[in-house]
């Protein structure tokens, strides 16, 4: 029996060599980004006691590396659409693997400090990437299906790298490091297999800045960065919080609580595996709908499950939501962004990401002033659903009308 190919399963088979080769490049700059700060997590306690940092200050070592992505993701957004993709991909993987590796022989905290945030400047200019080349590499459902195949691939790196990492922390803090220098290697291929997929000359920067009027005019674009802020925003105060609340509510170890994300992992990838088919014939935005419900209803059940099997279940159905929402969200993003100013659309997205992520965090930790843990998750999930009946009845609103079918006349 002929066992399929992975594209074949994810619905991207029989795509030209030269596809394949750039998709290579795609989903390896994108493992690269989730390494960024994953593999960091579980060196920080080795780092801390090696280098004699205190708890207020090992945070920086991840501050650093993110503070640059608010500022400098438009900007790349702009390189990339008025000057091409792969120099930017280069230049970007390169200073990030010299820069990465570089931590490990650093030797002290504030050269930690100055080479990650100079890696945070590459990982600037890879992020947006990470998504438009799929956008251009690709059209229609098969775009989707490769959105969906990068988060299982991000799923499954989410798994590993954290893993490789404490393995090799439990050695010595710098040996992690070195491993940001498989991103050399990739920036050569990049170099090598990835077309240039640029769409459109600028004659100015003034120019390229004043396409961007047309964005207003986009109300499905808007969708896709309203679901990409919710979508953070669930994610970063629904995880900063349930570890917390499992530890005080339902006595649950660190390694319990590892064991249940990993239903949340597992359900992502269930769905984000076969978005491409589950999209065919359908309009993303329904599907994205339909994810941020699965979302908010699994949220609103954590307070009233009385074990932690039921938690586990409940996570999994926030995976399958998710895994639902990230690509989708991402071909809702590429499919109605301007040809000519997509990497910059892109960016702007991250942008928005980027305030989600900072906002939810502190946003239910003032909630928490008022209100015990257990708030945290009413509150989030009724965001959830409150914000997709707002969503549909906004895009029902601006979606034409079916076609009427008029008898001919005899």
């Amino acid at each position: 029996m002929r066992v399929p190919s992975v594209g074949a399963v994810f619905g991207l088979g029989g795509l030209p060599a030269a596809t394949r080769r750039g998709l290579v490049v795609a989903f390896a700059t994108s493992v690269a980004s989730i390494m960024g700060v994953q593999l960091v997590f579980p060196v920080l306690p080795p780092m801390m006691e090696q280098l004699a940092v205190g708890k207020a200050t090992i945070g920086l070592v991840v501050t650093v590396y993110t503070v640059p992505m608010i500022f400098l993701a438009p900007v790349a957004g702009a390189i990339a659409d008025l000057h091409g993709r792969r120099p930017l991909l280069f230049g970007g993987l390169v200073l990030f693997g010299l820069a990465g590796a570089g931590v490990g022989l650093a030797p002290s905290f504030e050269w930690v400090l100055a080479l990650r945030a100079l890696q945070g400047v590459g990982a600037s200019a890879i992020m947006p990437l990470t998504i438009v080349l799929l956008s251009d590499l690709l059209q229609g459902e098969h775009e989707t299906s490769a959105q969906g195949l990068k988060v299982v691939l991000d799923r499954v790196s989410l798994s590993v790298i954290p893993l490789l990492a404490g393995i090799l922390a439990m050695l010595t803090w710098q040996l992690p490091f070195f491993l940001f220098a498989l991103a050399l290697p990739v920036a050569v291929l990049g170099l090598a297999w990835l077309p240039e997929t640029r769409t459109a000359e600028h004659a100015s920067l003034r120019a390229y800045l004043g396409s961007f009027r047309g964005i207003g005019r986009r109300p499905r674009l808007w969708l896709a960065f309203s679901a990409g802020f919710l979508r953070f925003f669930l994610d970063y105060g629904y995880f900063t919080y349930l570890p917390i609340y499992l530890a005080l509510a339902r006595g649950a170890s660190p390694a319990e609580t590892g064991l249940l994300f990993g239903a949340f992992a597992v359900g992502a990838m269930v769905t984000a595996s076969q978005v491409g088919r589950l999209a065919r014939g359908r309009d993303p935005a329904d599907l994205v709908f339909v994810g941020f419900v699965l979302a908010g209803v699994s949220v609103l059940a954590i307070p009233v499950l009385p074990v932690l099997p039921l938690v586990a279940a409940s996570l999994f159905v926030y995976g399958l939501g998710n895994g639902l929402i990230s690509p989708l969200q991402k071909s809702l993003l590429t499919r109605n962004a301007p040809s000519e100013t997509r990497a910059g659309v892109v960016s702007l997205d991250r942008l928005i990401q980027q305030v989600a992520k900072s906002l939810a965090p502190g946003a239910m930790g003032a909630l928490l002033v008022v209100a015990d843990v257990s708030a945290v998750f009413w509150v989030l999930g009724a965001l959830s659903l409150a914000s997709v009946a707002l969503a549909a009845g906004l895009l029902g609103a601006i979606r034409p009308a079916p076609a009427r079918h008029v008898q001919p006349s005899r």
